[in-house]
Order: C-alpha cells, then structure tokens, then sequence
C-alpha cells in the first residue's frame, strides 16, 4: 500500500483558495475541493502468460476466467505486462496472432511488449500489434530514431495512453527491457534501438503530466531479477523532480510475485503461467492516491464466472490443434527434465539430460552435415554443440512423449547454424555460460549463486570443468573434446572446431558477440525437425534410451567440492497429502531397477544417489520428481526450494517388490 500527493497543481488550487471556502458550508467546501469522497478503479494485470491461457481448474487461470473477472467489476481495466504472444503451443504455433484474438475477446485495455514478443521477429510482432484492439505500448523501443510503435495503430503513439474511470484519469506508459538486445534472437530485431528505461520513464511523466492525469502507471517488462534496470531500479530512480510523480510499476519478465513499495511506488507482479492475477485497487480522493494490490489464485477464481465468448473461442483453437499435438513421438521411460521447478530453472545453470539430448541432436545434424558436404579436412575437425538452457522451455513428463511436447519446449522456430571456431573463442563462451556462478557450498556442492541465466549452455561433443568459487573471466577450469584426455589451450587461436547452435546464439544472443560477426559455415536443419528426427532415431522398441542419466558432461567442482554421492529426501504423502511416516513402498531412480525402502518418522523417504541431478517416481503411472545437489533440491527447503513430493498410491503400484 502507499499513498502520495496528486499533482497538476490540484494541492495548490486548494491552497489559493481558503477566504473563499471559509464563506461555505462545510459540505459544500468538501464539494469545491473535491474531498467530498473518493473514487476506486481496479486494474486487473497479467504477465509471463506464454500461452497459458486454459484453465485446469486447480493452478493455471483460465483467460475466460480473466475475462469473467472483469465483467464482473464495473470499469475495471485489464493490462498485460508482456511475453503473451509466445511459449505454449497455444501461442506459438501461429506465432501469436491466436493469443492476440483470444485478448481482444477478453477485454484487454492494454498491453507492454515483452521481449518474447519479437521472438518471431518484428515484422510478426507488428503483425500481431495490428490485430489488437487495444494500445501495445513500448515507449523505449526505437527504430530509424522514431518509437517503434508509433502510429502502428489509430490514435496510439505506441509509448503512453490515457484512460478515464468515474472522473479519474490514468496515464500508462510501457518500458520493455534493454535486455531484449540480448536475450531475444538479434536476427529479428535488426534495426531496433532500446533506449534507457529510466530516461524514457522520465520523458513520458513529463508527457502524462501535460495531459492532466491524476494516476501515472508504468506497465513493465523489466522484473527483479538480472535485468540492466530492474523494476526497484526504476523506482529508486524517480528522485528529485520525478520524486512522487510515479505512482505505480504493474511488472513483467521476472516470473516473480512481486508486491513491495520502493520509493513510495507499488511495484506488483504475478509470477508467470496465470498463476495468478493481479487485482490492483487505486483509490484516489483530492489529495491522495493509494494503492492495493492482491494477487488472485485459481482457488480465489473458482467462483467467477467464464465469459463464453472466450471459452468458445479457446475451443477453438484447441480443438484445431489438437490431432496435432496429441501425435505421439514414442515413450521416455524418465522426465526429460527443463523448465521451471517451482522457482528454480534447472537447464539454466545445471546440466540436465534434456540438454544433453538437445546438444547431441545438433552434433548429429552438424556431423551429417559435414559428412556429406564438407571437404575431407572439414569431415576430420572436431564437432561441438551448444544449446542455450533459456531455449528449452518445457520438461517432457516420464510417458508418451507428443508432438505437443516438442513444440512447448521448443517454440521458437529456430534454424541451426555452423560456424567454425578455436578454442580460445570455446573459452570465452563457457566463461560466458558460467558467469553467474558465485560459489558452492564445499560440503553438498549446492550452487550458491541467486540469479540464473537463459544463456547458459547445454552441451555435446566435450566436457567442462568449472569452478563456482573462481574469479569473474576465470570460472572455467578446463575444457576436453569428447575421447580425448588433454584440455584445450584456452591461447589456442589456431585449431579449427566445427560448432553447431541455433541462430540466436549463433548471432550473438545471451551475450554471445563473440559469434555474431563469424561467418556461417552452413545450416544444419529446423531445430524442432532435427530433435524430433533425432528422438526418433533413439527410440528402441517405441522407447527412449541413453538419456535417464546424465553424461557427465558440465562438472562444478569449486575450490573444495569433489563430486560424490548425496542422500535426497522426498516427501511422501497419503493420497489426502498428509505424511506417510514408516511407510514401506519401492521406488525407481532414473526409471531403473525398483527399490525397497521406508519412509522416516516425518514422511521423508532418503535415498542416497550419484553426484547431479535424478528423476525420482513411486508409482510407473505418476510424474517424477527432480532431485539435484547443485540445485538443492531434495537437500533443504528455503524461499526458492520446497521439498519435492511424491505420492503413496493405495492401487498397489507403490508396494515393495
């Protein structure tokens, strides 16, 4: 909550006039001041939806449901922080353009652009700013020195709109971050300009002021987290003659619940995936703006009504793509682990074996590719490949694994490239993938960095040995070619390497410059096409192989830590989820041999397992649950770890064997 002083001169107006309330009436003084009474507007916000927009009834928000939210509140207003347009196969397969038509039938008032909206490139992200019915805004957003969006759409500006509630006006403005340079495909946004956030922030006040709001809103895509300018950054900036001008930050990009005052600003946020939806309540009276926000779960939705013309056209669209997403690939008989695991994002700065299966899919493409093109010096160079943990976004569950699957982990329509490269460049790319590595605790070698990186890498064709302690420029230890015993010499400038990755890395995206101005060597395959092809031929009588493990590929061995065995704990709950103690039950470890063990007198089941990351399940037909040292999870539980959890299933299928 917060309150601050309105502005446009309104406080002064009530000073300059005091003999003249002095001859009214007390009501009627209120009246000419206008503190007779307050008005309210609620703001409804969403972010990080990346195509989660069917509700299942427990966790995820239906957008229906959003929609049904706002009928039911006379002149809310319904904003989007970004990163709608991508992610699920719900918004990727047609690149965003159904997202949009599903937002317009919702209601949305507005829209920030997020950096997942260009990664189909500009020209579909304009496409997809053309059929809203509502302002997307990106006022730091430049191209040929003008703001991107400006006149995009009729009577917008593309960087700040007005909107009027019960006498109330409220001017927002939208930032998207500069880290959209970086951490979107620079191939798409050629030619574009990300301006200073802070600097733009102080332009549109200046701006909304002229035009006499009572509110200014910054709708954002900018997050706590590794940002050049975060969200905090942004409000501890408005100091001076900005000091009290900015009265809210509605936040995206994070995927973090965000409802803090900084600087006399309310910053909110929801998460990511409709978890949840903001409900932000401004109360304005003569002198006074205050601001509340309360985040709605799908257990505070259950109650509100859908608005059918979405839930129609949400059928729609799932019922087109349903044969297919529902076309089945084969079977991994363990979860093919990325994504998200609560709050911890595990390609992002571990190695996983859905990494290690999207590498060796590249190595296989760019060694097909050589064998049949290159010349006979280039058919003996060595082949690496890298995959970007950010561009995996989805585990694949132990099961059938779909077509669906794929394209929710994979949306982005990426090509792969090859280029050559040394060793030295080799170096100064895992200094870049372990850059964010700040230390390890010596006894467990739980990572003990607080911020992770979509640009870390997933490899294939050679090993790396980092060190978390290590100095910043210095984290890598030592880098092996696959077979071989000798590191390469990070000097090296000489020896030549095949490398494979997709066009984003390849042209310089997460960071990686170094590659941006090589020439491409060739192309390699679509990068969904090659892993689909790839898994394909992995699969043994319908059945995924070689990937339940690791491959031991990304070692973090710091100052003091050796990679060892660890014991994990999982919590094992009745079917009601209350804590089994002392229950005897068989598990699988990496879909292996079945096991006989006993829960402890809390419930814990404790098993000791090899150095990295495991898929845990009782049952066959439950999903697993992911225990990893680095990570910690299934060594302690803190803000960002909770105890992985399995349940004990009365069918038989947990008894020991």
């Amino acid at each position: 909550m917060k309150k601050i002083k309105r502005r446009n001169g309104k406080i002064l107006a009530a000073i300059v006039v005091p003999c003249f309330v002095m001859l009214l009436g007390a009501s009627a003084a209120a009246m000419v001041l206008g503190t007779a009474h307050s008005e309210q507007v609620v703001i409804y916000h969403t972010n990080d939806t990346h195509g989660y927009l069917a509700g299942d009834g427990s966790s995820i928000i239906g957008i229906d449901q959003v929609a049904g939210l706002k009928e039911s509140t006379p002149d809310a207003i319904l904003v989007d922080a970004g990163d709608a347009t991508q992610g699920m196969p719900m918004a990727s397969l047609t690149k965003g353009a159904d997202v949009i038509e599903l937002m317009n039938l919702a209601g949305y008032d507005l829209m920030t652009a997020g950096n997942h909206e260009f990664d189909f490139g500009t020209e579909q992200f304009l496409s997809n700013v053309a059929l809203a019915d509502f302002p997307v805004l990106a006022a730091n957003i430049y191209q040929d020195g003008t703001p991107l969006l400006d006149g995009m759409q009729e009577g917008s500006d593309g960087c700040h709109t007005v909107m009027e509630r019960d006498g109330v006006r409220i001017g927002f403005f939208g930032l998207t971050t500069v880290q959209t340079a970086t951490a979107t495909n620079p191939t798409g946004i050629a030619g574009l300009e990300f301006r200073d956030e802070i600097e733009t922030a102080k332009k549109e006040i200046d701006e909304l002021e002229q035009e006499d709001v009572d509110v200014i809103v910054a709708v954002c895509h900018l997050g706590d987290g590794d940002a050049p300018c975060t969200s905090i950054a942004l409000a501890d900036a408005m100091t001076g003659e900005y000091q009290d001008k900015l009265d809210v930050i509605i936040d995206g990009h994070s995927h973090t619940v965000e409802n803090r005052e900084q600087n006399g600003i309310l910053i909110a946020q929801t998460g990511s995936g409709m978890t949840g939806v903001g409900k932000l309540t401004l109360t304005v009276s003569a002198d006074e703006v205050e601001a509340t926000e309360e985040l709605l779960t799908a257990a505070d939705m259950a109650n509100v009504p859908t608005k059918a013309a979405v839930t129609q056209k949400l059928q729609q669209i799932e019922a087109s793509q349903a044969e297919l997403l529902e076309e089945s690939i084969g079977q991994t008989n363990t979860t093919l682990w990325a994504g998200w695991i609560g709050d911890i994002a595990t390609t992002r700065f571990v190695e996983t074996n859905f990494g290690d299966l999207v590498a060796d899919a590249f190595w296989d493409a760019a060694t097909s590719f050589l064998q049949q093109n290159g010349t006979p010096e280039e058919k003996t160079m060595p082949v690496i490949a890298v995959e970007n943990g950010g561009g995996i976004r989805e585990a694949v569950p132990n099961g059938e694994i779909t077509k669906g699957d794929l394209i929710a982990a994979f949306p982005f329509s990426n090509t792969l490239y090859m280029k050559k490269i040394t060793p030295q460049i080799l170096y100064q790319m895992m200094e870049v993938s372990g850059s964010l590595l700040d230390g390890q605790d010596p006894e467990t070698g739980m990572l003990l960095q607080q911020q992770i990186s979509g640009g870390f890498l997933q490899i294939a064709g050679f090993q790396v040995v980092f060190d978390p302690d290590g100095a910043e420029g210095e984290k890598v230890v030592r880098i092996t070619l696959a077979g071989q015993s000798k590191p390469l010499d990070r000097n090296d400038t000489t020896t030549q390497l095949i490398l494979v990755s997709n066009n984003y890395i390849m042209s310089g995206g997460n960071d990686y410059t170094m590659l941006a101005d090589l020439p491409k060597y060739g192309e390699a395959g679509g990068e969904l096409e090659t892993i689909q092809n790839y898994i394909a031929r992995c699969l043994e009588d319908g059945v995924l192989v070689d990937y339940a493990g690791l491959q031991n590929r990304i070692m973090m061995t710091g100052g003091q830590y050796q990679p060892k065995d660890y014991m994990a704990a999982i919590l094992v709950t009745d079917e009601k989820g209350n804590p089994l103690p002392n229950q005897a039950l068989s598990y699988r470890v990496d879909g292996g041999q079945r096991m006989n063990a006993n829960t402890d007198g809390n419930g814990f089941l404790r098993i000791t397992v090899t150095d990295g990351s495991h898929g845990v399940r009782l049952s066959d037909a439950q999903a697993e649950v992911y225990v990893d040292n680095y990570a910690g999870l299934g060594m302690r539980e803190d803000a960002l770890r909770q105890w992985p959890e399995l349940t004990f299933l009365t069918d038989g299928s947990c008894d020991p064997v």
